[in-house]
């Protein structure tokens, strides 16, 4: 596996991974569109119903004990009623479970990017195929760089961002080459030691510029849980191309350079 090539900057990637309607087969990229945005937009309405059944201060005692579980002593737990428990179980559970769905049509979408990039079929059957005869090693790998990511974020932040840059291409290996979990995550460590800045500066430009403004936008209301769900649709279907670029480049810019 190459490592030779060097990462180009965030804005010599972004011309190409901002035109995420954009495959070979324009049907693919609508259709997969419509299906994360089906995805993004179940998950948020969960959420939004959940904090609309029941007060604002009883969610925030509740989402409290989650975050100050170990630290806090059995006097001091707050005790919801089952109805809320409930509640907020279904909820979280749809999102997360909408939440995976779209990340299997992202990874749709990304198979059939980076067929496009290597010159191979790109169809609707090559890129759905590509992708569900690894369902179970896809939903592995995601759960696994998932856990990754949420501890190394709860430890300032900064270990969160190194995995997620150390194994975000590991998804790249297992549809382009059909690692095993293990050997993905071994190869996107391997691919991404001494370029690490280069690749963090590259995602948390992206991040900047469109994943804060959507947080920090989009309200608690229907309207938007419809704009966010649309907007979260489109900056995931960009971050895709950003990262097949980036794997492109780090896998075989050295190949390609020599055509």
């Amino acid at each position: 596996m190459n490592n030779s090539s060097g990462v180009k900057t965030f804005f010599e990637y972004l011309p190409e991974s901002i035109r995420f309607h954009k495959l070979k087969n324009e049907g693919l990229a609508r259709f997969i569109f419509v299906l994360v945005l089906f995805c993004q937009l179940v998950g948020r309405y969960a959420l939004y119903k959940y904090t609309q059944l029941f007060p604002i201060e009883e969610i925030e005692k509740l989402y409290a004990n989650f975050a100050s579980f170990p630290s806090t002593s059995s006097a001091d737990i707050y005790q919801p009623s089952i109805h809320i428990l409930y509640a907020f179980l279904v909820a979280l559970g749809i999102s997360l479970l909408s939440k995976l769905v779209s990340n299997l049509f992202l990874l749709v979408y990304m198979y059939s990017y980076l067929s496009e990039q290597r010159g191979k079929d790109c169809g609707f059957r090559a890129s759905f195929s590509g992708v569900f005869r690894h369902t179970g090693r896809i939903i592995l790998y995601n759960i696994v760089f998932g856990l990754l990511v949420v501890f190394g974020s709860m430890f300032f932040v900064i270990p969160g961002i190194i995995a997620y840059v150390m194994f975000v291409f590991g998804f790249c290996y297992v549809l382009d080459l059909k690692l095993t979990m293990a050997d993905a995550m071994t190869a996107s460590s391997e691919v991404t030691k001494g370029k690490k800045v280069q690749i963090a500066s590259i995602l948390v430009a992206y991040f900047a510029i469109f994943k804060l403004p959507v947080l920090l936008l989009v309200g608690n209301s229907t309207s938007g849980v419809f704009i966010g769900a649309f907007l979260t649709t489109v900056t995931n279907l960009i971050l895709q191309r950003f990262i097949t670029k980036i794997y492109m480049d780090l896998e075989y810019k050295v190949e390609v350079t020599h055509k």
